[in-house]
């Protein structure tokens, strides 16, 4: 049983604003007993009250660099939880309930994917989310996720240029998920990450 649940998040840019909101709305539901990582670059400003931010030398394209901060992260035998910097957290996950070493979040919203946003997707034109993107990068679980975020990496390099600066995450995970037979286990979106445009 874990002492503390162990929270990763990757962010990078001069403004820490966002971060700074969800690294408060963890320690305030927490009562700061929780681990908190910030996983960044070596210029992206140091964030009130995480336990440690772990700085790396990341790819200059945003997917690639996310992949990489995850794979390199320093896993240990307890669960640490990957959410988006976006996120605001409104109860414990309480990660030592859970068994299993690899956990993800299947998305439950579909509709038609805009293939022209943020550029040019060829794969998505007449696709629907839950074909492409059936997995969410915002919220995921792993015990030792080193080789399975390294074959993430590998996968992401391979697509075409733009899916290192957009969707890349999602995209190669789907692809991965498809392809091999990773033992994966879910956590329903409703608890872990529950998507609301009235907050």
């Amino acid at each position: 049983m874990s002492e503390f649940d162990q929270i990763a998040f990757f962010w990078i840019g001069n403004d820490i604003t966002i971060p700074t909101y969800l690294v408060n709305s963890i320690n305030t539901v927490y009562n700061k007993k929780v681990k908190i990582y910030h996983l960044t670059n070596f210029t992206t400003a140091k964030i009130p009250g995480v336990r440690k931010t772990i700085r790396q030398d990341l790819p200059k394209d945003i997917m690639l660099a996310r992949i990489m901060a995850y794979k390199n992260f320093p896993y240990n035998k307890n669960l640490t939880f990957f959410c988006d910097a976006d996120s605001l957290f409104i109860q414990k996950l309480d990660l030592f309930k859970l068994k299993h070493d690899v956990y993800l979040i299947n998305r439950s919203e579909d509709f038609i994917m805009n293939h022209l946003w943020p550029e040019y997707y060829p794969e998505f034109e007449k696709k629907n989310a839950l074909k492409v993107m059936p997995h969410l990068f915002g919220g995921m679980a792993f015990r030792n996720g080193g080789e399975f975020f390294s074959n993430l990496y590998k996968t992401c390099l391979q697509l075409p240029d733009r899916f290192h600066r957009w969707y890349g995450d999602q995209y190669s995970l789907m692809l991965n998920i498809k392809t091999t037979n990773e033992i994966v286990n879910y956590l329903p979106q409703d608890a872990y990450l529950n998507m609301s445009e009235n907050l």
